[in-house]
Parts: C-alpha cells; structure tokens; sequence
C-alpha cells in the first residue's frame, strides 16, 4: 500500500500516467494498474443505458487535477469539488441525496452515486461539469473502480451495476447478496459487502462472474483493502473481519469498540469508526493488533483518508473530525455544513440508524430492557348481585336507584359509592306487566328491616 501522503499533487504533472500511485486512498481506486485486462461483455448488457460523447478528453500537462474531498459532499444534492493548489471549491448540482464518490484512475472524472434516483453522475474534472447521468439500480450505494470500468452495489435491487467509463454504457448487471452496500477491490477481484445477508461476495472483474461468497459477522457494513487483506466492519458484532484477498479466506476477527461502520486504510494502519462508542480504533494491518483508540464526535459513521489525513463523520454532533494518521492525534475538528457523507470504497450506504435523541424517550431511541417495579393501588368496589325470583316473567326491567338501568334478568351492579338506594324492578310477559320496589342497602350501611348486612358481591334477591 502506497503512503497516502505521497504524491498527493502530482495528479497536476502525471496527469496521462495512471500507473502513477493510483492506489492512494484519497482518490479510493484499489490496485487500478492499466495492465488490467477489458472485462469480457458475456454479462447481461442493461438496455437503458445513457450514452454520451466517445471523445476522448485532453488534459494538458500542467493541468492541476482538483481533488474531492469529503467535508464538504453532502446529501442536499450538491457535491463541492476542491482545488488544494488554490484553495478554490466548485459546487456543482447532482441526483439528490448524494451516496458515494469514486475518482477514475486517469483523476479526469468523478463518479457521484444518487441515492434517492437511482442514477450515477458523472462529473468531469477538468473544467467541473456533470458530463452524464447513467441510470442505475435502486437505490445506489457504494461505488469502486477496476480498470476502466466502475463497480456500483445497488441496495435495494441487490445487484451490482458495472459501467465502462470510456464511453459511460452500463456493460452488466451482477447478482449479490442482499443489501448490498460497501465495496473495494484488490487485485482483479471486487469485494461487496452483503448487509442483511452477513457475507461478502467476491466478484471476478475480468469477466464480471461472481467467484465466492464469505460469511462474516453480523450486519457488515463496510470494507476497505490494505495490501493482500481485506478489513470489513460488522456493525452489530462489534468485530473487524480479516480476508486474505489471495485465498478469500477468513484469516481473523478483532474486537472493536460498539458499532463499527466506516472503515479507511492509510499506510499500514486501518482506522474503524465505532458509531456509538463516538471513537475511532486503529489497527496495525501487519499484524492486525489494535494500537490505539482516538475519541472523536458523536456518532462517527463513516471516515476517509485524504493524504495524511482522517477525515471522519460525526452524524450526531454534524463535524469532521480531522485525525493526523501518522501519529494518530486529532488536528482539527471542523462544522459541517450539512449532514456528512464521505468518499471511499466503502460509501455512504453503511446502515447506521438514526442517531440517538438527547433526551429519550424519543422515536429513534432503541429499546431498552427494563425491569419491573411492584406497585399497587386499592379501591373498593361496591357490587351487588340481583337475582330475579318473579314467575311467568319473559322481560326484566331494572333501575338501580343511581340513574342506571339494566335489561338483563340477573344483573350485577356495581355502585360508585356505599348508600341506601332504591331499585325497581319491572317484569312482563304477553299478556301484562307486574312491578316490584324495594331499598337496597350498599355496605357499610345496615338493613333496619332485618339487621343484616348486604355485602359487596352478596345478592340482593327481589320478592
């Protein structure tokens, strides 16, 4: 892995040579050498497709080739285009809710996924303009470049769209897992993140065949490539899991801190945003041992190298976090303007919840487990059971003496409060209707006419 620091600037002076430190993980292309071979077309060719201009475009020697950075890609629809020799930012208008960013190994044009419209932009980055819109599948994510086409797993559809970037015609549509999400490459192989599946497939970029499928741990979320090795982060987990990319072999699982999602490579350290543990754990990817934690904002969800420098989201706390990947140190923490998304091999489709409230209970706070807790209250209820003992009766009417009535033959009532009250009782059949009144006495009271009392629950016969 080339240190990301190297060369950083002189996209401006090699500009037509993309062997030149193409793996410099501030542009995110994984192993681009152009000694890679055109993928076959025996895949299934998409018919809606757009296609735009063939010319090739010329870029001048001495050409500065702006990089994207990614504290300023949003998702309000724009991406901001930067300029680091001159400080100058260009916005430029793109699909809404802006997914992931990947740079073609030539530094003349930026790939934007769109999120909610199901499209691919294409910006040319020589004079900052959207050249093309590439109509892709539901919901695009995670985007990576092999050689000269463009990998791009599509969430919803669970597919991976490639596009030749010659000439921006979709050449084939790949089955994968589901969800689909991060991706990287290494070598000549591409490497997609399953979300919901728990597994990785390995896609063959030479002929665009799916070659294997790796299980992982639960909810991997993103992946990055350091060398022969793959590091993907298992969200619901806590875990990194270590792939041989040689012999797409499962060769360790290291213990992070709590939701790990975004995941960036610079030099021989892999850096893993911990979503809720608001820290970021570095790893040595030699040998894969944990050399250090670094606290950063609320709820770090997604992170990118640039040069070196770690840029990491804080979705809760909406900063970027600056981390100094030599040292390990935080340099800065910087707004940011809106809710941030990052650039990288593993984009901005990683499944992070919303983040928690302030204060709960709200809507996105998770549910807790609680214990229960006795209590009681007490009330007496004053019931009283009547039971009819008229004869030749086919209809009851009763009134209780409290404004209530009832139909039934036996009712049981219950009153609000203890008291005398009077109850009528109404009976008939076909031939004519007879009538029975009488005082009910409601405990604690006592009955003057026989002494006794008509406790809650007790029937009160009527004669």
């Amino acid at each position: 892995m080339t240190e990301p620091e190297v060369n950083i600037t002189e996209l401006e002076v090699n500009v037509t040579e993309p062997e030149v430190n193409i793996t410099e993980p501030e542009v995110n292309v994984t192993e681009p050498e152009v000694n890679i071979t055109e993928p076959a077309v025996n895949v299934t060719v998409s018919g809606d497709s757009i296609t735009v201009p063939d010319e090739n475009i010329t870029v001048p020697e001495n050409l500065s080739i702006p990089e994207i950075i990614s504290p300023v890609i949003e998702t309000n629809g724009t991406i901001s285009v930067i300029n680091e020799e001159t400080n100058t930012t260009t916005n430029l208008s793109v699909g809404p809710d802006t997914g992931g960013v990947a740079v073609s190994p030539d530094g003349t044009k930026a790939y934007v996924t769109n999120l909610n419209n199901n499209t691919v932009s294409v910006i040319n980055t020589v004079n900052n303009s959207v050249e093309a819109t590439i109509n892709v599948g539901d919901y695009p994510a995670g985007i990576a470049f092999a050689g000269t086409n463009a990998y791009v797993t599509n969430a919803n559809s669970n597919t991976v769209t490639v596009i030749n970037t010659i000439n921006n015609n979709v050449i084939g549509t790949i089955n994968v897992g589901e969800h689909p999400s991060g991706i990287a490459v290494a070598g000549t192989n591409a490497y997609v993140v399953n979300i919901n599946s728990n597994t990785v497939t390995v896609i063959n970029t030479i002929n665009n065949n799916v070659i294997g499928t790796i299980n992982v741990g639960k909810n991997p979320a993103g992946i990055a490539v350091a060398g022969t090795n793959a590091y993907v982060t298992n969200a619901n987990s806590n875990t990194v899991t270590v792939i041989n990319t040689i012999n797409n072999n499962v060769i360790g699982t290291i213990n992070v801190g709590e939701y790990p999602t975004g995941i960036a490579v610079a030099g021989t350290k892999a850096f893993v945003c911990n979503a809720n543990s608001n820290s970021v754990t570095v790893i040595n990817t030699i040998n894969n041992n944990i050399i250090g934690t670094i606290n950063v904002g609320e709820y770090p969800a997604s992170i990118a190298v640039i040069g070196n420098e770690a840029h990491v989201t804080n979705l809760n706390s909406n900063t970027i976090t600056v981390i100094n990947t030599i040292n390990n140190n935080v340099i800065a923490t910087t707004p940011a303007r809106s809710l941030p998304v990052p650039t990288g091999h593993c984009v901005c489709a990683i499944p992070v919840p919303k983040p928690p409230c302030p204060t709960c209970p709200c809507p996105t706070c998770p549910e807790v487990p609680k214990c229960p807790t006795a209590n009681f209250s007490s009330k007496p209820i004053y019931a009283v059971k009547f039971t009819d003992m008229s004869k030749g009766a086919t209809k009851w009417y009763w009134t209780f003496g409290d404004g209530t009535n009832s139909s039934e033959r036996n009712p049981l009532h219950v009153y609000a409060r203890p008291g005398s009250y009077r109850v009528n009782l109404t009976v008939s059949n076909e031939n004519c209707t007879d009538f029975k009144s009488s005082i009910v006495n409601v405990c604690p009271q006592v009955s003057k006419a026989n002494n006794t009392q008509v406790p809650p629950g007790d029937s009160a016969p009527i004669y």
